[in-house]
């Protein structure tokens, strides 16, 4: 297979840096990415808030830090979220009443009675009683609640509902943005877990090789990195990316910079000329655009696939009702998110776009997305009829 895309624009190559310069930017962010990422299935991440909570609870007071990453790196367990857990009850609301408890749970262990809190009492029990009931009441204590916590964080891992390999996937994703910054990084691990568009586009297997894929307002390119990611080195790819945000673009260039025959421009889509493909991706993209723009880039679409070519058109219908209502007031609360875009939303009804698809030369059909963001949400996959062959 062979293909072209329209070249680069001469903006487009990253400014030089001096040598040693981009890894001393980096070495951080990629250290933070490590942490983040690091043994991240739901019984990793159940164990290691219950270990943390167990550490939480000793009354060891400035060497959790060490027990923490000691304890995760012997247990294989992931350090940051082992770290965190130990401030769920050693915070500075609960760490009082949490060694007043272990206290007395200690007495009550070893004396067969709670401590009575008198001035006498203290003074008869002594430091070295104090301290022992307090070590046993940690630990009884800790293991209880470390069990309780480690549970609920494993069924809320769990209830993510995506597969331990897709997160193998996500991971690698995010990765190639770690040297733009943590922002894209956490941005691009957000929106592969949340948006079910991904899973569906590597379920229908369209991100492979030996496909041509045009992504219309692709973001921050995550469907060029994963066409880099499902496709051998040696075997032909083909990716387009096209986007009017500036800062999106830089941040996939980034990503997709050893990522050959993939490159993403700065255009607007009112004035874009669809070259050749063999797949079309566009994903919440179209309300950007008015209604005759919407039509007008159909048509054009349309003139540039080749016969059997399929498109992936995900929309908000403007007949939804309450739950449309609702779903655009949520994507238009988006703006106040710095850095996010801002454009004016032209909403239409899903059957008015399927009359428009039809009209322009596809066939269309609606398709269903496990875990759909809102019913509001409409995906439809539009195959190019071949010229002559009436509408379906």
């Amino acid at each position: 297979m062979s293909a072209t895309h329209p070249g680069p624009d001469p903006g487009s190559a990253s400014p030089e840096l001096p040598v040693g310069v981009g890894s001393r930017r980096s070495w951080l962010r990629r250290l933070y990415m490590t942490l983040r990422t690091e043994h991240r299935t739901p019984g990793k991440m159940g164990f290691g808030v219950g270990v943390g909570v167990f550490v939480g609870c000793s009354p060891l007071w400035g060497l959790h830090f060490p027990l923490c990453v000691l304890l995760a790196t012997r247990l294989r367990l992931n350090r940051m979220i082992v770290y965190a857990a130990t401030y769920i009850p050693g915070n500075l609301l609960t760490a009082l009443p949490l060694s007043f408890a272990e206290l007395q749970l200690g007495h009550r262990i070893l004396h067969g009675g709670w401590l009575p809190i008198t001035l006498a009492e203290v003074e008869t029990l002594g430091f070295v009683a104090w301290v022992t009931n307090i070590l046993l009441g940690s630990v009884v204590l800790g293991l209880a609640l470390g069990a309780v916590f480690g549970v609920a964080a494993w069924m809320v891992s769990r209830a993510g509902g995506h597969h331990e390999t897709y997160h193998e996937i996500v991971d690698a994703v995010v990765v190639k943005f770690v040297d733009a910054s943590i922002r894209d990084a956490e941005a691009a691990r957000s929106r592969l877990l949340k948006d079910p568009m991904y899973p569906f586009l590597i379920a229908e297997g369209v991100l492979g090789s030996e496909l041509r894929v045009l992504d219309l307002g692709c973001g921050r390119g995550l469907v060029g990195v994963l066409v880099g990611l499902f496709t051998a080195a040696s075997a032909p790819r083909w990716y387009f990316g096209v986007d009017r945000c500036d800062r999106y673009v830089r941040a996939a260039r980034q990503a997709l910079d050893e990522v050959p025959d993939c490159a993403v421009q700065t255009l607007d889509l009112r004035d874009f000329d669809p070259p050749t493909a063999d797949v079309v991706i566009i994903n919440d993209v179209l309300r950007f655009l008015p209604f005759a723009a919407q039509d007008a880039l159909v048509r054009r679409l349309a003139r540039a696939l080749p016969p059997g070519a399929r498109m992936f058109i995900r929309e908000l219908d403007a007949a939804g009702g309450w739950r449309f209502t609702w779903a655009a007031i949520v994507d238009a609360s988006k703006i106040v998110i710095p850095g996010h875009p801002r454009h004016g939303t032209h909403f239409r009804r899903a059957g008015d776009l399927r009359n428009a698809l039809i009209a322009a030369g596809f066939n269309v059909r609606d398709r269903v997305v496990a875990r759909a963001a809102s019913p509001a949400f409409v995906l439809l996959e539009a195959v190019r009829r071949p010229s002559g062959v009436g509408r379906a």
